[in-house]
């Protein structure tokens, strides 16, 4: 054999190994996706990611399997993303809580490192949240009312959320602390239970999105007294938001969607494009809408960036309100 074919040779030997990884990134995907929602059925977030995962199984031309892994706030699930292969097949739901928040609330103790174990793919929605009570354990009818309740009855209103250091739990210790209250705090495991026992009167108040909250509002099983954000929220003009009285209260829920880190780039755009199309389809759009829900597609690298900022902005929020979790 020549010098010439020799090298030929060579080269055709280890180019092969980056043909194979181009193949398998260009016939991505090869089996089912599967989306892990780090919190139990029946919230906002699995209803984000079952919406967007009947829609993206065509875009991807395999089926994309939504799988609930609760728990630790939300920080089982995101640990078993962070860890899983990085190709692209298995994705998940990242959110405030669990990368906004828990970075500060479990400083040390995070399965995960929430800046370098993934690969932001696209922002989803924005949940707006409602500060509800039920009727029947708390005569409350304004936002006014509830405060001057609750300072006549100090110790007496337990509050529920979706988990210990979960968004909606932050929301509602922020409004006690800007507005001098005290409540004690009922954990749940994820959404659904605890409007289940808000409703059955188990508990008496509670922040939760608009998406889960508000048909038990219209329903009147509930009375909504605020919303959380930095303004009023569309679906409720006549609500006041917090901020209008106390501007530290402000906590916006978002819930977006990450592949492990090391996940190859050309299958990050491919996720990320189908994503952001799937949540630009006038018709998810019209089903986020009638659901309280605030589609918010991004590019890889601007959500990359939103994290930080909001990761940055809720740590101030946390220490002000001097949040702990044991």
């Amino acid at each position: 054999m020549s010098r010439t074919t020799r090298r030929a040779a060579l080269a055709a030997g280890l180019a092969l190994p980056f043909a194979t990884v181009a193949r398998a990134q260009q016939d991505f995907p090869t089996r089912p996706v599967t989306l892990i929602v780090p919190f139990a059925p029946g919230g906002a977030t699995d209803m984000i990611g079952r919406m967007v995962a009947e829609a993206l199984a065509p875009r991807l031309g395999r089926p994309v399997v939504v799988e609930n892994r609760p728990g630790a706030a939300a920080n089982i699930g995101v640990g078993v993303l962070a860890r899983a292969t990085p190709d692209g097949h298995t994705i998940g739901i990242v959110s405030l809580t669990t990368l906004g928040l828990n970075p500060w609330l479990y400083k040390g103790r995070l399965p995960f490192d929430p800046e370098r174990d993934f690969a932001p793919l696209s922002n989803g929605a924005i949940t707006p949240n409602v500060l509800v009570v039920n009727p029947r354990r708390i005569p409350a009818t304004t936002l006014t009312e509830l405060v001057a309740w609750m300072k006549a009855n100090p110790g007496r209103a337990n509050y529920g959320s979706s988990g210990a250091g979960t968004a909606i739990h932050v929301a509602m210790e922020a409004f006690l602390a800007a507005a001098g209250l005290a409540a004690t705090h009922v954990p749940y495991r994820g959404s659904g239970p605890m409007m289940t026992d808000l409703i059955g009167g188990q508990i008496d108040l509670a922040v939760d999105g608009a998406a889960v909250a508000w048909p038990h509002v219209q329903s009147g099983a509930l009375r909504a007294l605020a919303t959380t954000g930095a303004e009023r929220a569309f679906f409720a003009p006549d609500l006041p938001a917090l901020a209008e009285t106390w501007p530290n209260a402000v906590v916006a829920p978002w819930h977006g969607f990450a592949a492990p880190a090391g996940t190859p780039r050309a299958i990050v755009d491919r996720l990320s494009q189908a994503i952001q199309a799937v949540l630009r389809d006038p018709a998810i759009v019209a089903r986020m809408q009638a659901q309280v829900m605030i589609p918010a597609p991004m590019a890889p690298e601007a959500f990359a960036s939103f994290i930080a900022a909001e990761r940055a902005r809720y740590g101030a929020v946390i220490e002000r309100a001097g949040i702990r979790v044991e």
